[in-house]
């Protein structure tokens, strides 16, 4: 065999190789080639692979997303105010609560506040100090983000102005924006309604001249120990919205009588002697009514103990009433009234008691 073989290459390359050695080159790798080849047959005679084939592609397991549901809004806004009632010059508190019951994120939450009568607008909204990351831009608030589960409350202030002060109750909403998942959600939230608080305002005073010069009191000016001087007493209210039940107390200190002579527009006067207290009653008081006016004399009669000073003519001035609209009781006091004459133009400051 040896022998065999030893001959077929002494043959080959005194053939072949010796003239050109490219032919080695070439017989040398399809050898080797067989040899790959043989090994590979026998190699997959002894492993036999099952092939499975298939069109549909293969299942790759997913992290299930939640779903948006757009039936239940995962914004939920909920709008409070301090008081129904408000003073224009005070404004209103308002609670705005924010609570993302979702898992995703809120962005871009905007809240527009509209009024619906346009007798009223919108002058001024504040954010309280402690208020962080809103804007305000006119009557839009810019709420910023809500990260899923979160929940946050905004404090503001809004000032409101009027066209007619007749019109007592503010009806407004607000208009709410909000983007989630590249979709923008709308949605509209009314508010409570204002009731524009009413305003009440009185004055009393004391004269012995009009402030149109006529005479009105009678005796000596200044007062003068044990001698009657007569005066006449004016008290008036005015009131922006409607009031009920009004009442004025007064009462009328030592030495100092009530005569017979008034001047009464409106309402039910009386007098309790005994406690020296003078009551005017008003069962309604119509909005910017100037007919509510009480007029009555006085007559003072100054004791020794005065001399060289100013007497009292009436003290514990007050009156309230109840706003028709609100419910709301108002309170006030009146300073006292004295023999000065504060309001008197003619004969302001002769209150001191002289000696006859």
């Amino acid at each position: 065999m040896f022998k065999f073989i030893s001959r077929f290459w002494q043959k080959r390359r005194e053939r072949y190789y010796l003239k050109n050695r490219w032919h080695l080159v070439l017989e040398f790798s399809i050898g080797v080639i067989i040899i790959i080849l043989v090994t590979a047959i026998v190699g997959f005679h002894f492993y036999r692979p099952i092939f499975t084939w298939s069109f549909n592609p293969p299942t790759i397991n997913k992290i299930e997303k939640p779903e948006l549901d757009l039936n239940n809004p995962p914004l939920i806004l909920q709008y409070s105010v301090a008081s129904s009632s408000l003073r224009l010059a005070s404004g209103v508190e308002l609670k705005i609560s924010l609570k993302n019951a979702s898992d995703f994120l809120l962005q871009d939450i905007f809240s527009d506040l509209l009024i619906i009568d346009k007798n009223f607008s919108i002058s001024k909204i504040d954010k309280s100090s402690a208020t962080e990351g809103i804007t305000i831009n006119n009557n839009r608030i810019n709420l910023g983000f809500l990260n899923p589960k979160e929940e946050r409350e905004v404090t503001l202030k809004v000032f409101f102005k009027t066209n007619n002060e007749t019109v007592r109750i503010i009806k407004w909403q607000a208009q709410n924006q909000y983007s989630v998942q590249t979709q923008v959600i709308k949605e509209a939230n009314s508010l409570p309604d204002l009731k524009l608080a009413s305003e009440l305002s009185a004055q009393a005073a004391v004269y012995y001249n009009s402030p149109q010069g006529d005479q009105l009191g009678s005796g000596p000016l200044p007062p003068v120990v044990g001698l009657p001087t007569n005066y006449w007493v004016f008290f008036e209210v005015n009131s922006i919205g409607d009031f009920k039940n009004f009442v004025f107390s007064a009462k009328l200190p030592k030495g100092v009588e009530l005569t017979d002579r008034r001047s009464l527009l409106a309402g039910d006067f009386q007098y309790n002697a005994a406690a020296r207290q003078i009551i005017w009653k008003l069962s309604d008081l119509e909005n910017q009514n100037d007919n509510y006016r009480l007029g009555f004399e006085i007559q003072f009669i100054p004791e020794a103990s005065l001399l060289s000073k100013t007497g009292s003519l009436i003290t514990n001035l007050k009156y309230f009433a109840t706003d028709a609209l609100s419910g709301e009781e108002q309170y006030s006091d009146l300073p006292y009234l004295s023999s000065n004459l504060d309001f008197d133009r003619l004969n302001k400051g002769q209150g001191e008691i002289k000696l006859p």
